[in-house]
């Protein structure tokens, strides 16, 4: 009696992470399909400097843990913990790579002057080299707390969601529609619904919800309130002038 009672909440749940990632990868293939995944075939959102073996290189990689995160909710939704666990085992060295591989894309894009307009390079530096740390805590978490189910995919979850920022910037909104509202309110169309199912499912918002919640805006109202200081414009010229 117990397992039948148990068991729709838990196929429920499988539903639930599921189409999220399946939202967070449609987000990412249509924010980066005129510059990437389609460029050429497609017309793009906006102009966009050439493409190089680094940025290439870090797309493939961003993609392929995308794709890894979709393959393991759907081995979770199908049942097969078993399988997901041991490709769980790769997750660790590209965590790694890709913590390489981001950090030096992010200070290569300062010479290719890639920021947004009106926005400098150097001012802008602190947006992917930010996101290096916070994404490495949050997957940390996330693996640490691997055989903790309920905190785990919650961690894992809100680490993809802090990796959306780049997608969500990158579609067509409206020119007039400030910046930091675009990547702030897109995050929380992903966070929102994350809550509202802790609400659902266990009367309450989970920590790992909450906290996460809190680090991702809160990362990105500290980026923004140092960007333009003096001095994290000369450790950004600091740190960038090897790369140039």
């Amino acid at each position: 009696m117990a397992t039948r009672a148990i068991a729709p909440r838990w196929a429920a749940e499988r539903q639930f992470y599921f189409w999220m990632a399946a939202a967070i990868l449609a987000t990412v293939f249509a924010g980066f399909a005129p510059s990437f995944y389609l460029r050429g075939a497609v017309p793009a959102y906006h102009p966009y400097p050439p493409m190089t073996w680094l940025v290439a290189t870090h797309g493939l990689i961003f993609s392929a843990w995308v794709l890894l995160f979709m393959t393991q909710v759907a081995l979770v939704s199908a049942g097969r913990a078993d399988l997901h666990r041991r490709l769980g085992l790769a997750g660790f060295a590209m965590v790694v790579l890709m913590a390489g591989v981001g950090t030096a894309a992010a200070l290569f894009a300062v010479a290719r002057d890639t920021a947004p307009p009106g926005v400098s390079p150097l001012s802008w530096l602190a947006v992917p080299l930010l996101d290096v740390p916070v994404f490495v805590s949050l997957i940390g978490l996330g693996l640490t707390n691997r055989r903790k189910p309920q905190v785990h995919k919650r961690f894992m979850l809100v680490s993809m969601i802090g990796l959306l920022p780049p997608s969500i910037g990158r579609l067509p909104w409206p020119e007039a529609m400030p910046f930091p509202l675009i990547i702030i309110g897109g995050q929380l169309l992903f966070l929102v619904p994350l809550a509202l199912w802790d609400l659902h499912s266990r009367g309450r918002v989970h920590w790992v919800t909450a906290a996460g919640a809190g680090v991702l805006v809160g990362s990105w109202l500290f980026r923004l309130a140092i960007w333009q200081t003096p001095w994290w414009l000369a450790f950004a010229g600091w740190i960038s002038r090897p790369f140039a």
